[in-house]
């Protein structure tokens, strides 16, 4: 087995364990609980959330509670790299096995992380032909690398995640049912953030002093109005989305409080971040505080025009529209800023 230091030196360490998962609330403590159990025991688990959640976070305290914790932790996103790239990845590849294949072959992820914890990371996003390749080495524990005879033998724990509910994938016929039931053992729910409010106060507390010592500032809080707003935003992005924005706050603040108007401003901004703004439209109407997707644009247009103070060049820039498309919705909600 390797030793840590030379697992460090590769990359492939768990750095985060469960103390560095932050909330009081009952759903995150029961959470963690949950995960604590599952670590304990070798076998596949599905974590599901949506983005931002703490996924990773949660893959990493498990492995370090896990029986595999001396061995390597080794993180596979899914949906970053095509088929070809992705199974040469995960797989290896022997000298000569395609062409620009690398002199001496390859070794695959999955050996990389033998004796420890492999992550698949979006796996919802595989294509059918890494799943059935994926769904042979669940089955058997071995792998063969790309070009090569010889069998390799696996001693590795599975930990795969998605924000994809894979059960509609599976009906949809976008996701293999054997190997849903395969991954499918162990399954872990991270609630979002806006169904565990309590633990805002906890998280703003913690980056206030994360981004106070990293910029140099001794800022103490929030002005009450802005508290209003933050506690009340349905955070989209949930921890990520919140984290960022508290970055952002800090550096606009030259003061002793976070003025509201700022908050305004960056709650804006990051309810425009394409990732974040993608989740909040497929939220239930409810939880976005909005009744329908006209009303969530007619809301963000707002928000735009008062975060740029009128200015509709730049209200217009912040939504990624043009001046144009917005006078069109200025007129078709009759907002008058």
């Amino acid at each position: 087995m390797e030793n840590k230091k030379t697992i460090h030196g590769r990359g492939h360490i768990a750095k985060y364990t469960f103390d560095d998962i932050l909330g009081k609330s009952a759903k995150i403590k029961a959470t963690i609980d949950k995960a604590r159990r599952f670590g304990s025991v070798n076998a596949t688990v599905l974590i599901y959330g949506e983005t931002g959640v703490g996924k990773e976070y949660f893959a990493q305290a498990i492995h370090n509670v896990s029986p595999h914790r001396d061995g390597p932790f080794v993180t596979v996103n899914c949906a970053a790299m095509p088929d070809n790239l992705l199974e040469s990845e995960l797989f290896g590849y022997s000298e000569g096995a395609f062409t620009g294949a690398k002199k001496g072959g390859k070794e695959g992820l999955f050996v990389m992380a033998n004796k420890g914890t492999i992550f698949l990371d979006e796996i919802g996003e595989m294509s059918d032909k890494m799943q059935t390749r994926l769904l042979r080495v669940l089955q058997e524990y071995e792998i063969m690398p790309l070009g090569d005879n010889n069998i390799i033998t696996l001693d590795v724990r599975v930990v795969a995640a998605t924000n994809s509910d894979l059960r509609t994938l599976v009906h949809e016929k976008r996701f293999r049912a054997d190997l849903y039931h395969r991954i499918n053992v162990l399954t872990l729910m991270i609630p979002a953030l806006r169904d565990r409010r309590e633990d805002i106060p906890v998280l703003f507390n913690h980056y206030l002093g994360v981004y106070n010592k990293k910029f140099g500032k001794n800022i103490k809080g929030m002005a009450p109005k802005g508290i209003a707003l933050f506690n009340a935003h349905s955070w989209p992005g949930n921890i990520r989305e919140l984290q960022n924005t508290m970055k952002r706050l800090v550096i606009l603040t030259y003061g002793d409080y976070i003025s509201a108007d700022i908050v305004t401003e960056s709650l804006l901004l990051s309810s425009l971040e394409p990732e974040f703004l993608s989740t909040a439209q497929h939220q239930p109407a409810a939880e976005n505080n909005n009744t329908n997707p006209q009303e969530f644009e007619k809301a963000l247009t707002i928000n735009a025009l008062k975060a740029a103070r009128g200015n509709k060049k730049k209200a217009a820039r912040l939504l990624g529209i043009s001046r144009t498309t917005l006078w069109r919705r200025q007129k078709k909600y009759d907002i008058r800023i």
